[in-house]
């Protein structure tokens, strides 16, 4: 910019004055945002299940989507691990459909969650209400305690945990990220029932600036359509009618730091090759019919399953905090 100011001011003709400053005035540079560094885990200890269990692929998996969109890693806790465990005993002990009284696709009334994390003293296994209750019962101390369930299907811990990323809800918590800890227990019954605890100590962050999304750039063998899952994200969708294979993309989602506020001003996935984005649904705290997001993320979900061995391409324009930014990203679908 020095160079530009002193070619303005060549040779002029006879007789001219040419007046140059001293001291060239140099543009002022905007007050950017102070990025304070995160602190994440980046290793952690080996996990100790059997080399080829279920426990060891599920969370083998669970590390990777962490890592590829840029959070800390998680340590296996092995109370968490019983917890998980209990809980398990409990779901499958008292499932309706082997033979118990549980109908788990309900609802308690008392705190309006599904069956699933909740626990009746009264039955068989009892270890605690909620996950909280029963970390405790185990050991764990910690100041925090959150839980998924799913379903493996016979297929193995990796596909299991693929149904949550394959979600919004389901997603958003393993995208958490302050936890530390993780335990899991995968069942030997029919539906391979899987319980997963992840827990806190002491908090793990990310930077000031971080920018996180899932699919990941350039990540390939994304699945065509979201999985189902409880409660329903999209109310206007049936959880029973196939409405989720034919009706929805698989989510994609772009998260800043937590505490912070995400404003979308444009979110968009078009098809390779293409120019018009897809009718999507752009899911956010403001809109979400059951209150479960936190103000720092944002899903997209299109209103038809993607096409196979096909690229996608994702903009996104909005703020972190006020602060303008924009992010540009493709994947593969399998």
């Amino acid at each position: 910019m020095i160079a530009s100011a002193l070619a303005a001011c060549g040779g002029g003709g006879a007789g001219s004055t040419v007046s140059v400053p001293a001291t060239p005035t140099l543009p002022t540079t905007p007050n950017l945002p102070t990025v304070i560094p995160g602190d994440t885990q980046t290793t952690v200890p080996a996990l100790t299940y059997a080399a080829n269990s279920e426990e060891y692929s599920f969370v083998t998996a669970l590390n990777g989507f962490r890592a590829q969109i840029g959070l800390g890693l998680l340590a296996q806790n092995t109370k968490l691990d019983t917890a998980s465990a209990n809980h398990l005993a409990y779901l499958i002990t008292n499932d309706v459909t082997n033979g118990g009284t549980v109908n788990f696709n309900s609802y308690d009334p008392v705190t309006g969650r599904p069956l699933l994390h909740i626990e009746n003293g009264a039955l068989a296994k009892f270890t605690g209400v909620q996950e909280g209750d029963r970390a405790k019962f185990a050991g764990y101390d910690g100041s925090y305690t959150g839980e998924e369930v799913t379903f493996g299907g016979g297929q193995g811990g990796a596909v299991a945990f693929g149904t949550l990323a394959q979600t919004v809800y389901h997603r958003a918590g393993l995208m958490l990220q302050n936890v530390r800890e993780i335990g899991v227990a995968v069942g030997a019954d029919r539906s391979q029932t899987v319980v997963m605890e992840m827990g806190l100590k002491t908090n793990q962050s990310v930077a000031s600036d971080y920018v996180g999304v899932y699919p990941a750039n350039g990540q390939t063998g994304i699945a065509l359509h979201a999985y189902v899952e409880a409660p329903n994200p999209f109310p206007d969708l049936s959880l029973t009618n196939d409405d989720f294979p034919t009706k929805t993309s698989f989510p994609v989602s772009l998260s800043v730091a937590a505490g912070h506020t995400l404003a979308v001003t444009s979110f968009t996935v078009t098809q390779a090759g293409q120019t018009t984005p897809l009718d999507a649904r752009l899911m956010t705290r403001a809109n979400d019919p059951n209150n479960y997001l936190s103000t720092n993320v944002a899903f997209l979900t299109a209103k038809a399953a993607f096409k196979a061995s096909t690229t996608y391409n994702v903009k996104f324009f909005g703020t972190n905090n006020g602060a303008a930014f924009t992010k540009e990203w493709s994947f593969t679908t399998k």
